[in-house]
């Protein structure tokens, strides 16, 4: 069924030894391979790929789905790093995910992303933008304008920067941030202000479909995307973030996943012993 396979992984011994059998599986069955780390990702090599097989946690994840921009690639996740919200548990051994994965015996979760653009510059994201001020320590003032087919508003307020998240998003820095946490399922844009001083400011919650929200900065800000920064912005510049029809198609192989033990587990505190 993928007759060519990129394998993206976390250069750790585990990791290592994982992708070792993942490839080997992979051409027995007769599929091409070709590997890379994740700090020496070739996006035009990913992007001629029809599946990319992250092995890693999320954070390997993020840098993938950034990799695959305008790719129609599957993504096939196996865990062995440390946060896991994009993966599900192993419960079988490698070559027979291989074999499953080749004989089309899986299930597509579509993952809704959101597209930014920096005037002509767009790009689109799995987690979030992130709007911060560029003076670390200091607040400044953050304008977002948000434009739908019933909604026409303009909010301002201080603080240290500002989160626009998708449902996946919802998560990862928007979680930690006090932001509510929802089905990646859905199509929607999180905007959650980052320690505003207006103590009363709530998350906001809207539909990606006709939706498009402006963001800017008082001062100079730094442009994050997924946790890469890519840019800074001068004052005033904006950012308008919407729907897209761009979607990451990951492979599972249960319908349903336990999103709650998935994402508690993966941010759970663990003390050494001494």
């Amino acid at each position: 069924m993928f007759s060519k396979v990129a394998l993206i992984y976390k250069p750790t011994l585990k990791c290592i030894e994982m992708v070792k059998e993942l490839s080997n599986a992979f051409y027995s069955r007769g599929s091409e391979t070709i590997l890379f780390t994740v700090d020496d990702l070739l996006p035009a090599e990913i992007e001629n790929t029809q599946l990319v097989v992250v092995v890693g946690g999320d954070g390997t994840f993020l840098k993938a789905s950034s990799t695959i921009q305008r790719t129609g690639a599957f993504i096939l996740p196996i865990h062995c790093g440390r946060r896991g919200a994009f993966f599900d548990p192993i419960t079988m051994p490698l070559p027979e995910i291989v074999e499953n994965v080749l004989n089309g015996e899986f299930i597509v979760q579509y993952y809704p992303r959101l597209k930014a653009c920096r005037g002509s510059d767009c790009r689109v994201f799995i987690n979030e933008l992130a709007l911060t001020s560029i003076d670390q320590g200091r607040i400044t003032g953050f304008s977002i304008v948000i434009n739908t087919p019933g909604i026409s508003s303009r909010l301002e307020f201080e603080g240290d920067g500002v989160l626009v998240a998708s449902s996946p998003g919802s998560a990862a820095y928007n979680l930690s941030a006090g932001g509510p946490l929802v089905d990646a399922w859905n199509s929607l844009i999180i905007i959650t202000p980052l320690n505003p001083m207006q103590l009363n400011l709530p998350p906001i919650i809207l539909p990606s479909f006709s939706t498009n929200v402006r963001v800017s900065c008082r001062g100079f800000s730094s442009m994050f995307f997924d946790g890469e920064k890519i840019a800074t912005l001068t004052r005033g510049e904006e950012v308008v973030v919407s729907g897209s029809n761009n979607y990451l198609r990951v492979i599972r192989f249960k319908p349903r996943r336990d999103l709650l033990k998935n994402v508690i587990e993966s941010r759970w505190v663990s003390f050494p012993q001494v």
